[in-house]
């Protein structure tokens, strides 16, 4: 990973909704693209920012990828789709020129103490610090964005079913601090290029689609993606992914996936 004081953050805020992409965010299929994962830590600071309210957090987020994700200029708007005062959802769509490009939701939660029947059944990975250097964990990979990533993989991974942790030397926002939970959310779609049953060099394998449910706060010091792929036999795959942070599991990301054979 380059060091943080040489990489541009992924995006400039140019005011009222309006962000500038830097090449950071370049994509791993096409150079002309962007990545969905700072896409979708910038959609989530933007629902996270939106009429806030103490005590309320996101626990639920779904991003629909509508098409490619140009690297140029685009623009977030957020609505409140059910007002509530225990639960709300809320709803983004982002632009580029007159085209909706994602669409997000997300389901905001009142917070309590329920600390007396806390209980997580999901599975731990071995901390960063246990963990091997990771270097070849995006070299199959193209783009900026990837290169940004620095890779610790736990022991016994293998195509198709790996455990690595993954952080950023680009922060979100140039400038402005980021949400933890945005942060953390920014490299959570990197989950599909991490566990690959194919090299993207042999078959397209995209995902059309990035769903994440958050039983905490995360830590976005590292994102830890515990990932099995499955592909069908009718062109429709699955990336299944257990988050975790430094402090154990947070919660689960769900992928869709287009398995294509290249044109002959």
């Amino acid at each position: 990973m380059t060091s943080a004081s040489s990489v541009p953050a992924f995006y400039t805020s140019l005011g009222a909704g309006h962000y500038r992409p830097s090449i950071s965010v370049q994509g791993a299929w096409r150079p002309d693209e962007q990545h969905m994962a700072p896409v979708s830590g910038l959609i989530t600071e933007a629902l996270v920012r939106h009429e806030h309210r103490a005590g309320m957090r996101i626990a639920r987020l779904s991003f629909e990828i509508l098409g490619l994700i140009p690297l140029e200029d685009l623009h977030i708007a957020v609505r409140t789709l059910r007002p509530g005062r225990t639960i709300e959802l809320l709803e983004a769509d982002l632009t580029i020129g007159s085209r909706t490009i994602v669409r997000a939701r997300a389901w905001r939660l009142q917070l309590s103490d329920t600390t007396d029947v806390q209980g997580n059944e999901l599975p731990t990975m071995p901390p960063p610090q246990d963990c091997l250097d990771y270097p070849e964990g995006g070299t199959e990979w193209q783009g900026a964005f990837i290169a940004s990533l620095e890779w610790r993989t736990a022991p016994g991974g293998r195509e198709g079913r790996r455990g690595v942790w993954v952080r950023s030397a680009a922060a979100l926002l140039e400038d402005e601090p980021a949400d933890p939970i945005s942060s953390f959310v920014m490299l959570v779609d990197a989950a599909n290029g991490s566990a690959t049953r194919m090299r993207p060099t042999q078959m397209m394998f995209p995902n059309v689609d990035l769903g994440i449910h958050l039983v905490r706060a995360p830590d976005p010091a590292w994102v830890g993606l515990d990932t099995a792929v499955t592909f069908g036999a009718d062109g429709v795959g699955l990336t299944s992914t257990t988050l975790n942070d430094v402090g154990g599991p947070v919660g689960r990301a769900e992928q869709i996936l287009t398995v294509r054979h290249f044109a002959s």
